[in-house]
């Protein structure tokens, strides 16, 4: 797997010596030719943690560029269950938690 680490100032740093929860990177890495961002989802344990990349393979939507930034800010900073404990991305741990009730169901 292909991992990116944002080493920042010590003054912007976490207590693991990387960025801060929700750091955003759209500007300077990524595709010159499709929309992408890197987000740094949420705090670590001794820098455990690993951004996730977003690409907009097609906008049917014609949302403004800071839409899905925010969208993407909004549904990490809205979850609150245990996800700085282990490696797992917000949206990935929410459909296993989906899938999982779905499937006690049927």
């Amino acid at each position: 797997t292909h991992r990116v680490r944002f080493e920042c100032h010590p003054n912007d740093a976490d207590r693991s010596g990387i960025s801060q929860l929700c750091m955003i990177v759209d500007k300077v890495i990524g595709d010159p030719f499709l929309y992408n961002l890197l987000f740094q989802s949420q705090a670590s344990l001794n820098g455990t943690s690993c951004c996730i990349r977003y690409l907009d393979l097609k906008d049917e939507t014609n949302h403004a560029v800071d839409d899905p930034q925010n969208i993407a800010n909004s549904v990490y900073s809205a979850s609150q269950r245990a996800t700085k404990s282990f490696g797992i991305e917000t949206p990935t741990y929410y459909a296993i938690y989906l899938l999982q009730g779905q499937r006690s169901e049927t």
